[in-house]
């Protein structure tokens, strides 16, 4: 990701026009609530719009004990096949003699 602020596009769910983020604030440690309004003047549609993080797709190394986020399913998957390949044992080498 670059430096810049990253901003979640929503559209009116009336006129389907872009909407533009008006304010925000936490909620929680997990959820913000954010208001938005549609951009087109003939609809100026006022919404709420909740942003929470629901699932943990890569844990964080530095993590917080009083957030808890379940991992994602995928997640857990690709774990545990990482695992498993790295719990294999060594083949043994081709012609060995016994």
């Amino acid at each position: 990701m670059s430096g810049g602020v990253t901003r979640m596009m929503f559209l009116c769910p009336h006129c389907q026009g872009k909407a533009k983020t008006r304010s925000s604030k936490a909620m929680t440690r997990t959820l913000r609530e954010v208001i938005y309004q549609c951009d087109d003047p003939e609809c100026g549609h006022s919404f709420v719009v909740h942003a929470e993080a629901v699932r943990t797709l890569s844990p964080s190394a530095r993590p917080d004990p009083s957030v808890h986020l379940p991992q994602s399913p995928q997640a857990l998957a690709l774990a545990a096949a990482r695992n498993a390949a790295h719990q294999r044992p060594a083949a043994e080498p081709s012609g060995a003699l016994a």
